[in-house]
């Protein structure tokens, strides 16, 4: 199911009660809806030739990125320029994208990952996956937590589409209902789907993940998935946005358990902190250079939604090529070089 958004739910910066009501159904249920007329053409084209043009520079270095060589050739995770004018307040700061998170996952759920998604011609299969695991592994564990069983989604994913993904530029391949599959928390660190034939017959044949322009198919990160070869010859950009409900302490949007008291009143304190891989506490925001903070102030919030940004000024630079899975999701530099082998 598609759903749109009217002249008046822009005016309002909130969706329709009823309408609300179905997106989260879908979410919970299918794993995935998609939401039209979200991101304004203008955005859209700005956005497409930046995303076009630095994939280009990546491709121009003639060799594959780490994130190819780990799932598959063509498919680039491509840091997204993270200063004006291309921070976007209808991507990062948008009323109608941020009722669905909170419908979702909570008020202060905080935005987590913003990066490229480009599937380039001549790309081939990626592994069959899913991106978030479950936050609770038993059912007793999340009946302790006042939880069902499947448990709920912590963390939604915003599939951005800046031009019409279909299947003739390779859209996302997808398996609606796979995020309810409990099957996995059994599975040991790193076991791939594959090797269970029986489930993927099961919950086949997949769908694609049809998105017009200008939509965002808000995706439950558990579904499974896969990128799949571009047959055309031009390239597919997409853009993903990540939220993570707030009780996700961890910089990565995951859960924490037994934080310690002294730390958890630093944490409810500061909403810049968070749970570091090495269990320290430390500043969890997403990096962007001063030019953008317009684009994060530029509307109201009345969803209540922690857009977690911080902003770096002159003589600091945002490399934003550089490490999108990595704290900030890009890399602080001073020499001003912008570069995807710097």
């Amino acid at each position: 199911m598609t759903f749109s958004v009217t002249e008046e739910e822009r005016s309002n910066g909130a969706l329709a009660a009823e309408k609300i009501a179905l997106i989260t159904s879908e979410i919970s249920t299918r794993g995935f809806a998609v939401v039209t007329g979200l991101i304004s053409p203008q955005t859209c084209e700005l956005l497409l030739t930046s995303v076009l043009e630095d994939a280009q520079r990546v491709r121009a270095l003639g060799k594959t990125t780490a994130h190819e060589e780990h799932t598959g050739r063509g498919h680039l995770q491509l840091g997204l320029r993270r200063f004006a004018p291309y921070v976007r307040s209808d991507l990062v700061a948008n009323p109608l994208i941020e009722h669905v998170v909170a419908a979702m996952l909570g008020p202060a759920a905080w935005l987590g990952f913003y990066n490229g998604n480009v599937n380039l011609p001549g790309s081939t299969y990626q592994p069959l996956h899913y991106d978030r695991p479950f936050s609770w592994r038993t059912k007793e564990k999340a009946e302790r937590d006042g939880e069902s069983w499947p448990p709920p989604t912590t963390t939604l994913s915003c599939s951005v589409a800046l031009t019409d993904l279909t299947e003739n530029n390779g859209a996302t391949e997808i398996y609606p209902g796979t995020h309810l599959e409990t099957a996995v928390t059994d599975w040991p660190l790193g076991e791939r789907i594959s090797n269970h034939p029986d489930l993927i017959e099961r919950w086949g044949p997949p769908a694609r993940m049809i998105v017009p322009t200008g939509a965002i198919c808000f995706r439950d990160p558990r579904m499974w998935h896969r990128g799949v070869p571009n047959p055309s010859d031009q390239t597919r950009p997409m853009i993903g946005l990540t939220y993570h409900a707030q009780r996700c302490r961890q910089w990565r949007g995951r859960l924490v358990k037994n934080l310690a008291a002294a730390d958890m009143e630093k944490v409810l304190q500061d909403p810049a902190l968070r749970v570091l891989d090495d269990g320290a506490l430390g500043d969890g925001r997403l990096v962007f250079e001063e030019s953008a903070r317009d684009a994060f102030t530029a509307t109201d919030n009345p969803h209540e939604i922690n857009r977690n940004v911080r902003f770096v000024d002159e003589p600091l630079k945002v490399n934003h090529f550089l490490d999108a899975h990595l704290i900030g999701g890009a890399r602080v530099v001073k020499d001003h070089v912008i570069s995807p082998d710097a």
